[in-house]
């Protein structure tokens, strides 16, 4: 049985190993920014979110959704039309996606709506 203080310390670990997969490079012009959501009833509150911490977000629903896609692809339990099908999906999502290409330093991070391998 682990010890409470190693149970944290591998908490902490795995925990800097998932931000280290959950990365990509903010372009240099976004650092430091801001993202401001602006409601368009001026008696309601704005929400702002640091750039960093957006771009954090975005490319963890990038991840999860190539995990998704590998998963996918791989599932023996699937007909190959289903597999089809939840690709077409998973294709348009990328598609979608795209829209926060502008974010991305290095292009090989960005989203790309026609392929599988991004």
């Amino acid at each position: 049985m682990m010890e409470r203080d190693e149970l944290r310390l591998l908490a902490q670990m795995l925990t800097a190993e998932l931000e280290r997969q959950h990365s990509a490079e903010l372009a240099p012009k976004w650092q430091y920014g801001t993202v401001i959501f602006k409601p368009s009833e001026p008696s309601l509150k704005q929400h702002e979110i640091s750039m960093e911490r957006f771009m954090h977000k975005v490319v963890m629903m990038r991840d999860n959704l190539r995990v998704l896609e590998q998963q996918v692809n791989a599932n023996k339990n699937l007909e190959l039309g289903e597999k089809i099908k939840l690709q077409g999906y998973i294709t348009k999502i990328y598609g979608s996606m795209t829209s926060f290409n502008f974010m991305f330093a290095n292009e090989d991070d960005s989203f790309v709506g026609s392929t599988s391998d991004k």
